[in-house]
């Protein structure tokens, strides 16, 4: 293959994996392009993977290597470029097709020409049968070979099929695939599957497809760049987003998750376990982005009736908040200006909002622009909005230009690059008013400010510091040696349903919990009990006696004295732990018309039916 050149460095190749490389990308590929290119100036050389088809990459490539965005010692890798150019091993031996299309009678529709030589054909897309329904898409070497089949259709029991065949330059099929997924698998086992050799799954998307990619040598590590829990469900038991669950209900398969934050490790340990395959590596923060301040060089002029929002322009991104931040503060009779860069779909939304406020010459949209640094060497302080965040790498970029953070306090990632009046502000979520107070304070106090701001550099000049290639090395390093133990066990799928409680002496609880569950070795059971606003844990009590149909708890006096004495409500789940890992379920009752309650004298009764 290819990749055994004699320039390939021995010590350590490191695959960074996502979808997709454009011209313009968001935070999540700015950190894969970044990270990558740490591993590039350490080692010589680091791997960026995709899978999308896309004949105008040696263009993008190389004007991101132009413009900064990307290490020219970073080789990006497609599975269809890399096609086009190489064979791949053949298969031991090539299965069959399970079906046949009816017809093959196929058709050309559409031909996509290569973007570096357009009189080239990349790709085919034809059709066959009455209705079109067989589709077929042919990709071409240069030479006009074909390198690849993509076929889908119907088969006569109303299944859909696809066939996916990867061909040699003499037309002979040297693999077949049921699915375009299972080809990404078998080249990445070719590419990265050996010693010495790190990936990291960056996209969602992306992981959903490998969570099935058995590597028999290197550790497969999936990085989370953004809170795993649907906005504004229960971190514990709550709905999770739909781009991470498929990659959570496949976590056995991981070799190991990796966090932006302590916060958000912590929670999700908490909740599923597996704490000795969850790492937490923060995001780079690329160098070039600390501006030092230079003796003798001018510095941007910062003017203090200067904000910014940036972002993408998105309903996660809340712009709105710091445009009613804007508002509040020339109803207190000042005069801010607040730059808000970036680009999205809320956009006129958000104008149609500045007019309604009657903020329209207060609020500049600049659009996207690489200029970022500039706009946070000029502005006094940054307004950070968001409803929910992975680390938020823009407020240490604000941060390294002396640009000061005010922040909605959210979960994860503003508290662990801001300390309160220290290098930014921390706001309870959702609160302009306080928002617009710091503001206030940074706008009228010329030395405030620029302490903060001195305090916010420096800051972010120590966390550019850091040796984050050292990190991801010390991951692979344990996952590698986890791996090699063997598989992890799954806790199986159990519920949790009241069964019981008996009054015992003094106000100590006997509850029995039906789980019905399967009991794999090294089960364990645990009543938990959770404050609700904050979800910290009040009591855990291990079972005192389980069976493979209930788990039987003794909750002593001082446990529900506790539980009652909190300022706020407490809730009651039950934990599952198999080995080191673990799930947890609120605990109810199944559905009935009759259940009985307590009165507030502690007489027994029964709710009306509704």
């Amino acid at each position: 293959m290819a990749l055994r050149s004699e320039e390939r460095s021995e010590e350590l190749d490191a695959y960074m994996v996502t979808w997709k490389l454009e011209r313009e990308f968001g935070g999540m590929t700015t950190v894969c392009t970044q990270r990558a290119g740490l591993f590039a100036q350490r080692y010589g050389r680091s791997f960026i993977v995709t899978f999308n088809r896309d004949p105008k990459l040696s263009q993008t490539v190389e004007d991101l290597v132009a413009r900064g965005k990307l290490d020219p010692k970073v080789q990006v890798l497609n599975i269809y470029s890399f096609l086009a150019q190489h064979d791949i091993t053949a298969q031991d031996r090539i299965p069959e097709r399970k079906a046949q299309p009816e017809h093959q009678d196929f058709e050309l529709q559409h031909t996509v020409y290569y973007g570096d030589e357009p009189q080239l054909a990349f790709s085919q897309s034809s059709s066959a049968g009455p209705d079109a329904a067989t589709t077929q898409l042919r990709f071409l070497r240069k030479d006009g070979s074909t390198f690849l089949l993509d076929t889908r259709f119907t088969d006569t029991t109303g299944k859909n099929r696809r066939i996916v065949e990867v061909l040699d330059r003499a037309g002979n099929i040297t693999a077949r695939f049921p699915s375009a997924a299972s080809l990404y698998r078998h080249w990445l086992s070719q590419l990265a599957d050996r010693d010495n050799t790190l990936v990291v799954v960056d996209s969602k998307y992306t992981a959903s497809m490998l969570g099935s990619w058995e590597t028999k040598i290197v550790p497969k590590l999936y990085a989370f760049h953004s809170v795993h829990v649907t906005k504004g469900e229960s971190l514990l038991t709550g709905e999770l987003s739909d781009p991470h669950s498929p990659v959570i209900a496949q976590r056995k398969l991981w070799d190991g998750f990796v966090f932006l934050t302590e916060g958000q490790r912590a929670i999700y340990n908490r909740r599923f376990g597996d704490a000795d395959t969850t790492f937490v590596i923060p995001n780079p923060l690329k160098s070039s982005a600390v501006t030092p301040v230079v003796e003798g060089q001018d510095a941007p002029e910062r003017k203090p009736t200067q904000l910014i929002a940036a972002g993408s322009l998105t309903t996660n991104k809340n712009v709105a908040a710091a445009i009613k931040v804007v508002a509040e503060l020339v109803r207190r009779g000042h005069a801010p200006v607040l730059h808000v860069v970036g680009q999205g779909s809320q956009r006129e939304k958000l104008e149609q909002l500045c007019a309604k406020l009657g903020v329209e010459d207060a609020v500049i949209f600049h659009g996207f622009s690489d200029k970022l640094p500039t706009f946070f060497a000029t502005c006094t302080a940054q307004l950070f909005t968001s409803s929910n965040e992975g680390q938020a790498l823009v407020l240490l970029e604000a941060q390294a230009q002396g640009c000061v953070p005010i922040s909605f306090d959210i979960n994860f990632g503003p508290a662990d690059s801001i300390q309160d009046s220290v290098n930014g502000f921390l706001v309870p979520a959702g609160d302009i008013t306080r928002m617009a107070d710091r503001a206030e304070q940074l706008m009228t106090d010329p030395q405030l400010a620029a302490q903060l701001s001195a305090n916010a550099r420096k800051f972010a000049q120590e966390y550019a510091s850091r040796d984050l290639v050292s990190l991801w090395e010390e991951t692979m390093s344990i996952a590698s040696k986890i791996k090699q133990l063997g598989a992890r066990q799954e806790v199986p799928e159990f519920s949790a349903r009241l069964k019981s409680v008996e009054f015992l002496e003094r106000g100590a609880l006997k509850i029995s919990v039906a789980h019905k569950a399967k009991l794999p070795r090294d089960t364990g059971f645990e009543f938990v009990i959770v404050q609700r606003d904050n979800e910290a844990e009040v009591k855990v009590y291990a079972a005192s006696e389980f069976d493979e149909q209930q788990a039987v708890f003794t909750i002593d006096v001082a446990g529900v004295k506790e539980a009652r004495t909190q300022e706020k409500p407490t809730d009651v789940f039950l934990r599952m732990r198999v080995g080191s890992s673990m799930l947890m379920k609120r605990l109810g009752v199944e559905n009935s018309r009759v259940l009985p309650y307590f009165t507030s004298h502690n007489n027994l009764s029964f709710k009306p039916e509704k």
